[in-house]
């Protein structure tokens, strides 16, 4: 079974409840993970947000290349342009 990234931080977020500290609950994500689990500086860096004040567990938006890309509109103009370089 797979663990995502998410629900390990919904796992940090509720030890931050209990008021574990950076290193005991990475220790009880790699005991039940194994190397899976998040590294330690990753953890410690959730617990942080957490107790500032942060509620959600998913990322968040970030500028810059898109998720996602329009592959058959880019492969048409690669597709063109390559044609028009052989033709010179």
């Amino acid at each position: 079974m797979e663990i995502t990234r998410v629900e390990q931080r919904a796992y940090i977020k509720i030890d931050v409840l209990r008021e574990r500290n950076a290193m005991e609950c990475h220790s009880e994500l790699v005991e039940a993970l194994g190397n899976n689990a998040l590294p330690y500086r990753t953890v410690a860096r959730w617990i942080e947000k957490f107790q500032q004040g942060r509620v959600s567990t998913s990322d968040e938006q970030r500028t810059g290349r898109p998720v996602t890309v329009r592959t058959g509109s880019a492969s048409a103009v690669i597709e063109q342009l390559m044609n028009y370089i052989k033709d010179l």
